[in-house]
Parts: C-alpha cells; structure tokens; sequence
C-alpha cells in the first residue's frame, strides 16, 4: 500500500512539475528573432551577394545581441539598430559592385518550416529582420539570430549537430532553446 501510495505521489510530483515548467516556457514564436535574407534575383552573383550580405549582418546581429537573454530586448536591439543594419547591407552591395536597394524591416512574418541540422522550426508566424536587396525575387536565406544559430556558413544547410566541426554546443545553448523545437536524427 506504501509503495503504490509513494508512486501516485511521485507521478502527481513529476506531472505538477512538468506542467509547471510548461506554463513558465514562452511558445516558440515568442522566443526567438530570425533573420531573412531574399537576394534580387536567383542568378548566381546574386545569389553570392545574398550570402555576402547575410555574413555581414550576421556577424553584426551576433556582436549586438550577445549580452541578451530575451527574444523581446533582441528585437529591441534591432529596432534601434535598423538604419546600422540597413548601412551594413548596403555597404556590402556597393562593395560588391552592385547599385541594389536594400530595404531593412522588422516585423512578424509567416515562414515554413526549416531545419538547421538536427534543429526542426515548425512553420508559424515569427519576430525577424527582414532584408530585401533589389527586387527581392531570388531565394531566400533563413537562420534565427536569437538565440544565435547563425552560425556562419556560406550554405543553405544551416546549423547541424552531428558534426563537431560546425558546432560544438554546451548545454547552456540547449537550455536556450525555447519550447517547440525539435531536434531530429538525420
């Protein structure tokens, strides 16, 4: 009797706790800042462009953001920085030869699914930087800036896992995941 006692206990225990820890947990949507990056055209040249501009903003966004703990005071971040963002790309642009526009904004955007390696964002109306160079007809590039999984790379594949040599990851940076993403097995 003690031990079927000491069990209900036990799973009334672990399920207020579970429930707790749930309900302090902001959705995912809320949690993170994400980066949108769509080149002119989807010729190659703007294409390198589009990744050229990405590393620039990348490693600015990384830089500002890095004493942040909240999706919230990230966004906050860039709302004071837009016209620095804005500059930054179009700096890039001119140094790359090119007279495009880029058009900077922040705001709440549909995106679809995407994966970062073993990391799964469902699809879902996210906070991001959206940058739009020229026409902003050629493919997108995504990442998400806060917590910081833009990882730096020239591919479209993003952030993976499996592979010590893209990323070596404490568990500090996994507690920062916020609730709704799902790492997969590839």
């Amino acid at each position: 009797m003690k031990r079927i006692t000491l069990g209900i206990i036990l799973i009334l225990l672990i399920s207020v706790t579970g429930w707790w820890v749930s309900s302090k947990s902001k959705p995912l949507e809320e949690s993170v800042l994400r980066l949108h990056v769509i080149a002119n055209s989807d010729d190659p040249r703007d294409q390198a462009l589009k990744l050229a501009v990405k590393d620039d903003i990348v490693s600015l966004m990384q830089a500002e953001l890095a004493d942040l703990s909240d999706a919230q005071e990230a966004r906050y971040r860039a709302e004071h920085d837009l016209h620095l963002i804005e500059a930054v790309a179009q700096d890039r642009i001119i140094a790359n030869g090119y007279d495009y526009p880029v058009s900077v904004s922040i705001g709440e955007y549909d995106f679809p699914t995407k994966s970062y390696g073993n990391l799964v964002f469902p699809p879902g109306r996210y906070q991001a930087v959206r940058i739009v160079i020229g026409e902003g007809q050629g493919k997108n590039w995504w990442c998400v800036l806060f917590p910081p999984l833009c990882l730096v790379s020239s591919s479209d594949s993003g952030l993976g896992l499996t592979n010590p040599q893209q990323a070596q990851v404490s568990f500090k940076c996994l507690e920062l995941f916020p609730r709704g993403v799902r790492m997969v097995n590839q």
